[in-house]
C-alpha cells in the first residue's frame, strides 16, 4: 500500500490514501511472471476479464478488456487516452510490450469525472520506462512453444548528463494453432489461425534542471494474421492487417514539487485492411487522432490540494462501410479536483468534469470519494461518481449488407449516462498476509447494444432504456516463508437490462458472473516456478433481446 498511484487523481498519490478500486502491476510482478504480452498481466487483475474469438490472432487484434463486466473502458498508455472513436475501444492485443512497461494501473469504478467518455467501467493506464530511470541496461529475450510460437525481444535504456533513451523491438508470430474436435476426439490444425506482429518503441526524455522533463515518444505496431471465423464458416480464407503509428511530445515542470502540472501533444494513426475473396468482407479503414492536453496542480495547504487541467482532441474516421465514408468528432474539456485532508486519517476527494462533444453535447460529470486511513498497511473507502459515454461512430454510422442481412448504426441514437458506487477496504492482516474487499453498483440510462430484429432482418444499434450492474471482489496474498507464496481472487458480476418492452429487467447471461483465480509460487535464487489457475462459471446461453428474440 506504500506503492504510488497516479491515474486515481492524475497525480501521484500513496495507495493507501487513494479512495478507489486500484491494481497495480508493478515491473517486479512483469518480470517474475514472465507473461507473453500485457494482456496476460491484465488476466491475472481481479475483476479484469478480456474476451477474444479463439486464441490469440483468430480475434483480428479485436480482444476487448472489460473491467466489472463492463467494456467501456478508457486505456491511457503514459497518460495518453488510446481509445479509437470508431468502436470505442482498445484491444489488448495493442498494449506496449511487456519489456516496455514500466507498470500497468488498473483503475475499476467511475473514471468520467477526470477522464470523460470511455471511462465508464474504470481506467488502464499503461507506463512504460524511460532511460533516464535506467542505468545503461540491455536486454535479450527468445522464447518458443507450441504452434511455431517464436517471440524475439531486445531492449536498451541508459542516460548521461540528464539526457535518457528507451528503445525496444519485438517480434511475435504463430503458426496455425491446433484444437481436439468434440466429435471425432481427433486432434485437428486450423487452417489460417497464425498471425506476426512487430512492435518497436522509442522513448527520449531530457531533463532541464533539477524538476523539468521534456520527453519525445513514439510506438509502431504492424499485425498481420489469418481470418479464420466467418459469419457463416469456420474456416476461410480471409486475412488482416493492423498498423499502429503513434508519436507525442510532453513537457513536465516541477516534478517533484507540489506545483507540478505537464503540457503534451500527441497523433495516434490506426489503419486496418481486411482482405477476403468475398468482395463485401473487404475493409479499408483509417482513423487519426490528434489531441492535446494541460494540467496543472496546486498545494493551497497543509490540508488542501488542487488539480485542474484542460484536455482536446478531434479524431478523423475513414471508412467505405459508413453512411458517409468519413466522419470527425471532437471533444473539448476541462476538469478540476480539491484532495481535502480531515484530520490525520480522513481525505475527501471531490471534483468534476465539463465536457463538450462534437456528436452528442454537453456533460458535466461530478465525483465524490472519502477514505479513511487506519494506518500505513489499511484503509477502507467509498466512491461515487456520474459517468458518461458518447455513441462511437461504429454504432452512429456503420451500414453493410454481408450474407443477406443489413448491420445499421443509428446517428440518433442517444448517449449513455448514469452513475457509480464503490465501496471498499484494503489491509494487511499480518507481515506475510494482505486481503482487499470491495463491491460497486452502477446503473446507466441510454446504454448503447446491438440486437437482431426479426421484422427488418437487421442488427441494429439501439438505446437500451435502463442497465444495472452490481457485483463484488475479495482477493488475499500470502507468502507462507522465503520460497513459497500464494494468491487468490474471486469476483461476481451481475448485469440486467430492461428494454422497455414489458418483460422488465433482463439478466444477461453472456457476462460471466463468478470468476475465480488463483496462483502459486515457488522462488528460490533465480528460480521461479509460477501456477495460475483460471475459471469462470454461471454463464447461459440464452438471452432475450429488445425484440423478443432468444440468443
Amino acid at each position: 500500500l506504500e506503492e504510488m498511484v497516479v491515474t486515481a487523481s492524475r497525480v501521484d498519490t500513496k495507495k493507501v490514501d487513494t479512495p478507489a478500486n486500484i491494481t497495480v502491476i508493478t515491473q517486479e510482478k512483469l518480470a517474475e511472471s514472465n507473461y507473453a504480452d500485457a494482456a496476460d498481466a491484465l488476466r491475472d487483475v481481479p475483476g479484469v476479464n478480456i474476451l477474444g474469438s479463439g486464441a490469440k490472432g483468430t480475434s483480428m487484434g479485436q480482444d476487448l478488456i472489460m473491467l466489472n463486466g463492463d467494456k467501456r473502458v478508457l486505456v491511457l498508455i503514459d497518460g495518453r487516452r488510446v481509445n479509437m472513436a470508431s468502436s470505442g475501444n482498445y484491444s489488448a492485443d495493442w498494449l506496449p510490450p511487456v519489456d516496455a512497461i514500466e507498470k500497468i494501473e488498473v483503475l475499476k469504478g467511475a473514471g468520467s469525472a477526470l477522464y470523460g467518455t470511455d471511462a465508464v467501467g474504470g481506467v488502464i493506464n499503461v507506463i512504460t520506462k524511460k532511460g533516464t530511470d535506467i542505468k545503461n541496461k540491455g536486454t535479450v529475450k527468445v522464447a518458443t512453444g507450441s504452434w511455431n510460437t517464436e517471440q524475439y525481444s531486445a531492449t536498451y535504456g541508459g542516460s548521461e548528463n540528464g539526457l535518457g533513451l528507451f528503445v525496444s523491438a519485438n517480434k511475435d508470430r504463430r503458426g496455425n494453432y491446433s484444437y481436439k474436435d468434440n466429435l471425432s476426439g481427433d486432434v485437428k490444425e486450423l487452417d489460417n489461425s497464425g498471425y506476426d506482429t512487430t512492435s518497436a518503441t522509442v522513448k527520449i526524455d531530457k531533463e532541464l534542471g533539477d524538476s523539468n522533463r521534456i520527453t519525445l515518444q513514439a510506438e509502431h505496431m504492424l499485425a498481420e494474421g489469418g481470418s479464420p471465423f466467418g459469419s457463416k464458416e469456420f474456416v476461410t480464407t480471409d486475412s488482416h492487417q493492423r498498423l499502429n503509428n503513434d508519436v507525442s511530445i510532453r513537457y513536465d515542470w516541477n516534478e517533484s514539487k507540489d506545483n507540478s502540472g505537464f503540457a503534451q501533444i500527441y497523433k495516434n494513426y490506426h489503419h486496418s485492411y481486411f482482405h477476403s475473396p468475398n468482395t463485401l468482407n473487404i475493409s479499408d479503414f483509417n482513423e487519426d487522432k490528434y489531441g492535446v492536453e494541460l494540467q496543472q496542480n496546486w498545494k493551497l495547504n497543509d490540508k488542501h490540494n488542487l488539480t485542474s487541467g484542460f484536455d482536446y482532441y478531434k479524431t478523423n474516421v475513414q471508412n467505405e462501410i459508413m453512411y458517409g465514408g468519413t466522419e470527425s468528432v471532437n471533444n473539448k474539456a476541462v476538469y478540476l479536483e480539491e484532495r481535502w485532508k480531515i484530520g490525520e486519517s480522513w481525505q475527501l476527494n471531490s471534483g468534476f468534469r465539463y465536457d463538450n462533444h462534437s456528436s452528442y453535447g454537453s456533460e458535466t460529470t461530478p465525483h465524490f470519494a472519502l477514505n479513511k486511513k487506519f494506518n500505513e498497511d489499511s484503509n477502507a473507502y467509498i466512491s461515487w461518481g456520474k459517468v458518461f459515454n458518447a455513441p462511437t461512430t461504429d454504432a452512429l454510422y456503420w451500414k453493410q449488407f454481408q450474407d443477406g442481412y443489413w448491420t445499421l448504426g443509428d446517428p440518433y441514437l442517444k448517449a449513455e449516462t448514469g452513475h457509480v458506487l464503490t465501496i471498499g477496504a484494503n489491509t494487511k492482516l499480518s507481515e506475510n498476509t494482505t486481503f482487499n474487499a470491495s463491491v460497486f453498483s452502477s446503473q446507466i440510462k441510454d446504454a448503447i447494444d446491438w440486437a437482431y430484429n426479426d421484422i427488418t432482418y437487421a442488427a441494429q444499434a439501439i438505446n437500451v432504456d435502463q442497465e444495472k450492474r452490481k457485483g463484488m471482489e475479495i482477493s488475499t496474498a500470502h507468502k507462507f516463508d522465503n520460497n513459497w507464496s500464494m494468491n487468490a481472487s474471486y469476483t461476481y458480476l451481475k448485469v440486467q437490462q430492461d428494454f422497455n418492452n414489458g418483460e422488465g429487467y433482463l439478466t444477461n447471461g453472456s457476462a460471466a458472473p463468478n470468476l475465480y483465480r488463483a496462483g502459486v509460487k515457488y522462488q528460490k535464487d533465480k528460480l521461479i516456478v509460477d501456477l495460475t489457475m483460471r475459471a469462470a462459471t454461471g454463464q447461459m446461453y440464452s438471452y432475450l433481446g429488445k425484440f423478443a428474440r432468444d440468443y
